[in-house]
């Protein structure tokens, strides 16, 4: 009785005079037409004094009527950002919880037909780029006793030619009145003529190096070594299981492992130094490692595969000197939101590996989906990594960022405890240590929704004691508050045992399987951001207050709480910047890690300077640069969240300047595309104080296949690779106390010159040397669009800003040709990598 109450509180509806029966459903699902329109992202005006709105359009229908599908429906879909007012009186909207809106009809409705019916609506944030427009709309009978369907309409499709994305229900961009986000937003529309006015050509067909550049490099004559006919590995000071995933990329690559190969002679010999140090000599007759430890060895034949031209197998003859310039280079992957695979990680580990990257941070746990079989709490996994349309989510999560409605789907699903021990073995393998996150206490609605499924079940069976044991929810705590997700109940009660007693059983579980691998969990990485409103009328919260001596904040608490359980365990803890800025220094455990996530635009220095002189390790995770789920450009066509940047192409993260995290303000703009001021006057770092490193994101909200996750990696993992371990000269070295605006001049002509000459090197390896490996690999990295400008009536220049692809053209008729100058005006452009024939998005000429 209590769930028909809650069916008829959330679709406010009684029983139906003409119910709709399963076949009827299933027709709708079938030919019901959706279309969604952005009508305009800066209305002049908004509804219930709202400041900023956003103005937007669904309409609905079907070819041919059908009167038993016109009845006694309703429609489930996923909307980021909550709408607050609906115009006319054909449907009512809800928002459910977190991204999850009901349609129903209204008495304005008289039925689907040929003519679209149509429903205005706003809301309250803004919503700008494509792939925030979520698909896989559900529906479903007002009573639920049917088998929910997902509409034909709203499910996407893939490019024959580039394999990318295609979302039919949503209208098309045409105007910047769609791509920007109010009246003072500058974002411009980066079409062809715009990249050809800001992004520089290529000037070099070919370049001896690596990426990462390392420390040093010479060349030592004019020849090249082959090695078609592979290479013979001698060892010395260390094993051959050291250098064995090295060894295989080579013989991948096409240089095998041969006893008559051309020598490799791999000696190791310790010094005082702890972080990896090699020497690569490539000479005519031997190819000569010498490494510090086993890390260099591995890092070093990576070089040599680095330094391999894989269409000829040749190699420089040159010598490199190289070390690293941060101990922590890493990649957060975020498999929570929407599921990876785990060939996807695998494969990523691979990859990591070759650009010598060495932290891989697994983001195993949020509000929409739990990733990591635990053992003794079935549900966490067979509740929280799956979601589908259950009210009761007794089965699974409710279907947020677009789910559909099958638990099969690739975006669900979890590691069992055999996979994530294969993947900290294999990560190991490549010299890469994971750090495992479940985040907490915020961003928890998984974990929170899947043990109220288990108190459920066990209260049924009069297992009371034990149903309590892990419930992470106080029924009294009367709290109303939203998440930034919008979210009403993601946030763990941090007032309560249970919660401790939870996180306790998790921690010694993952414990015990890395225990089982032989990788040791050395940093777990708790989250602790975002729970702001959480809390408030808890009664357990409120008795907390009273008792704890010196109380500062429930969220300090809990994360000094956790951080002490982490340290008797022998762990280090890590979490976000917002969360740990909570917290009493002196009531934390002496090794902490933060990652500084506020972007740089707005004070983002300020926030790591000070965590950095308190004695942190400090990895920069700057939203504005080191994002890679935000768009390569501001096109809507191209794929990304907006809120910390409209684009950040491989030449942005290229340009970061890690250790002068205040310059930016000289080169780069703000989210509006305005020029900033960054003062650092009163937020210096103090004398001697490092950074430990940075990390790249791939956050996955809007990632729904492991293809598109790699389209928003690569190439961008290469620049994050180049800046995590080589410090280039031209790089502006910190100066405490300056301010840096686009007008103060610290970043000279001659440091631009040197940044541009490093550049062309950098894309001529990457197109020429680096994205044949990877096409090579299999991985759907971005092919680059096609810069471009009408030069006369008869004459048009094309360009792109990586080196090595080859440039197609579209006719007015539609055929494809391979470009040329004198083709006169073309319809539209494209790149194609010419080795693996992939193809980039076509840019339309006619938009410019």
């Amino acid at each position: 009785m209590r769930f028909n109450r809650l069916i008829a509180l959330i679709f406010g509806v009684s029983s139906p005079l003409y119910a709709i029966d399963q076949s009827a459903l299933n027709w709708l699902s079938q030919n019901l037409e959706v279309k969604y329109t952005l009508l305009d992202s800066k209305p002049t005006s908004c509804p219930k004094e709202q400041q900023k709105c956003y103005y937007s359009e669904l309409s609905f229908s079907v070819a041919k009527a059908n009167t038993r599908a016109n009845n006694d429906f309703a429609i489930f879909f996923s909307q980021l950002m909550p709408i607050y007012h609906v115009e006319g009186d054909n449907f009512t909207i809800t928002h459910i919880n977190g991204d999850i809106h009901k349609i129903m009809p209204a008495k304005g409705f008289t039925g689907f037909s040929n003519t679209p019916t149509k429903v205005r609506f706003y809301t309250k944030d803004s919503q700008v780029t494509r792939s925030e427009f979520m698909p896989n709309y559900i529906v479903t009978d007002a009573q639920l006793t049917l088998t929910p369907k997902v509409i034909k309409s709203t499910q996407t499709q893939l490019d024959n030619d580039t394999g990318l994305e295609l979302q039919p229900y949503l209208a098309p961009f045409t105007s910047l009145n769609q791509l920007q986000t109010s009246g003072k937003d500058d974002t411009p529309w980066m079409g062809s003529e715009y990249l050809y006015q800001h992004q520089v050509k290529p000037t070099l067909d070919a370049a001896i190096g690596l990426i990462p550049q390392p420390r040093q490099l010479t060349v030592l004559s004019d020849k090249r070594i082959k090695l078609a006919g592979g290479i013979n590995l001698q060892l010395s000071g260390i094993s051959v299981n050291a250098i064995a995933m090295a060894e295989k990329r080579l013989n991948t690559l096409g240089v095998k492992s041969t006893k008559n190969g051309f020598l490799v002679d791999v000696a190791v010999k310790p010094n005082q130094q702890t972080s990896p140090h090699y020497q690569l000599t490539v000479a005519a007759d031997n190819i000569a490692i010498r490494a510090n430890n086993a890390a260099a060895a591995f890092y070093a034949l990576q070089s040599l595969a680095g330094l391999l031209d894989i269409h000829d197998l040749s190699i420089p003859t040159v010598e490199i000197i190289d070390a690293p310039r941060y101990d922590f280079r890493g990649l957060h992957v975020d498999v929570a939101r929407n599921f990876r695979s785990k060939a996807f990680i695998l494969q990523t580990i691979e990859q990591m590996a070759a650009y010598k990257l060495n932290k891989l941070h697994l983001h195993l746990a949020d509000d929409e989906g739990w990733r990591l079989a635990i053992k003794d709490l079935d549900e966490l996994t067979s509740v929280g990594a799956y979601r589908c349309l259950d009210l009761s989510e007794t089965r699974c999560l409710l279907p947020q960022l677009g789910a559909g409605n099958g638990k099969n789907a690739s975006v669900n699903g979890f590691y069992s405890a055999e996979d994530y021990i294969e993947i900290l073995r294999y990560a190991k393998t490549h010299h890469i240590e994971v750090l495992p996150s479940l985040d907490m206490p915020g961003h928890s609605r998984a974990a929170i929704i899947a043990m109220e499924a288990r108190y459920k079940k066990l209260m049924t069976q009069g297992k009371q004691e034990d149903a309590q044991q892990y419930r992470l929810v106080e029924p009294a705590d009367k709290t109303r508050y939203s998440s930034i997700q919008h979210y009403n109940d993601n946030t763990l009660n941090v007032c309560i045992e249970n919660t401790y007693t939870f996180i306790d059983k998790v921690l010694s579980e993952v414990k015990v399987l890395h225990d089982r691998a032989g990788v040791p969990l050395s940093t777990y990485h708790i989250g602790a951001d975002e729970t702001a409103g959480a809390w408030l009328d808890s009664p357990a919260c409120k008795t907390l207050q009273a008792s704890v001596k010196d109380f500062s904040n429930f969220n300090g608490y809990f994360i000094e709480r956790v951080a002490t359980l982490l340290d008797k365990k022998g762990i280090q803890v890590a979490g976000w910047s917002d969360g740990l800025g909570d917290v009493r220094v002196a009531k934390m455990t002496k090794n902490v890690q933060v990652n500084a996530w506020a972007t740089l635009s707005e004070n983002g220095h300020v926030v790591a300077h000070r965590f950095a002189n308190q004695g942190w390790q400090v990895v920069l995770s700057s939203p504005d640069v080191t994002y890679f789920d935000f768009p390569y450009q501001s096109h809507p066509q191209e794929r990304g969240n907006h809120w910390a940047s409209r684009a950040i192409d491989s030449k942005k993260m290229f340009e970061f300047m890690p250790d002068n995290l205040p310059a930016h303000a000289e080169i780069w703009k703000n989210t509006h595309n305005h020029s900033y001021i960054a003062d650092d006057s009163e937020s210096s770092l103090n004398n001697g104080v490092k950074l430990s490193g940075i990390q790249g994101h791939l956050w996955s909200e809007m990632l729904r296949s492991d293809e598109q996750a790699q389209y928003m990696l690569y190439p961008r993992l290469l620049a994050l690779a180049e800046r995590a371990w080589h410090h280039a000269k031209w790089e502006l070295p910190y100066q405490a106390g300056r301010t840096y605006s686009q007008s103060s001049g610290y970043f000279t002509a001659q440091l631009q010159a040197q940044r541009e000459a490093d550049w062309q090197r950098f894309v001529a390896i990457l197109g020429y040397q680096e994205l044949p490996k990877l096409a090579l690999a299999d991985i759907a990295y971005r092919v680059p669009v096609v810069a471009a400008k009408q030069l006369s009536a008869d004459k048009l220049d094309a360009f792109t800003a990586i080196a090595s692809f080859a440039i197609e053209a579209q006719l007015q008729d539609g055929e494809w040709v391979p470009f040329n100058t004198s083709l006169g005006k073309v319809h539209g452009l494209r790149a194609v990598q010419s080795s693996s024939g992939r193809k980039g998005r076509a840019l339309i000429l006619e938009r410019e």
